[in-house]
């Protein structure tokens, strides 16, 4: 028997025990645009978190990194490993445990003063993610935090920003995620 033909074989009894009958392959058959597409939409890592304060925030901020983040998933629900609660005094805050884990406090003196929620909920998401502070005061560089000042109201991250969350997603450099603790106030 021919290799092409022992193939063709090894096909066809694939096809019976899987029970996919209605799929014809051949040794030669390009790979479809579905099948290619699969295993990349496999790919996005998923992380699920919820919030008791900040709710209409903490969702649009999800959306936010959803759409600038291949590699992540942010869904409410499920076992929430981001979780979001408003506190008063002590600024809003992140404790990250590790890529895609945090608990957030959003402080509402932040809010009160003037720092748009929304920025401040998707900064501090950032920190779940695995971003630091940058303290730069540039407003394109949603990790700036209050430094930009309360005139800033840009809730994206920048390429650079998404780029690294987007790494950290992928999987391929877990390992070397190292926890930002954001003790301080929002304001930096």
């Amino acid at each position: 028997m021919s290799l092409r033909g022992y193939t063709r074989v090894l096909i066809a009894g694939a096809t019976l025990v899987l029970g996919l009958a209605g799929l014809t392959a051949t040794a030669s058959a390009a790979p479809t645009a579905s099948s290619v597409a699969a295993p990349a939409a496999a790919a996005a890592r998923t992380v699920y978190y919820s919030a008791s304060s900040y709710s209409a925030q903490a969702d649009q901020a999800a959306q936010i990194w959803n759409s600038r983040v291949p590699n992540l998933r942010l869904v409410r629900g499920g076992s929430a490993t981001i979780r979001i609660a408003a506190t008063t005094g002590g600024g809003s805050r992140a404790y990250p445990c590790g890529f895609g884990c945090a608990t957030i406090y959003i402080d509402t003196r932040d809010v009160a003063a003037g720092n748009d929620a929304l920025r401040i909920v998707a900064h501090e998401m950032g920190h779940g993610l695995g971003l630091p502070d940058t303290y730069n005061g540039i407003c394109s560089y949603l990790m700036s935090g209050g430094s930009a000042g309360t005139s800033c109201r840009n809730p994206y991250p920048n390429a650079q920003e998404a780029a690294r969350v987007n790494q950290l997603a992928g999987g391929g450099r877990l390992a070397a995620f190292a926890p930002v603790v954001k003790s301080g106030p929002y304001t930096g």
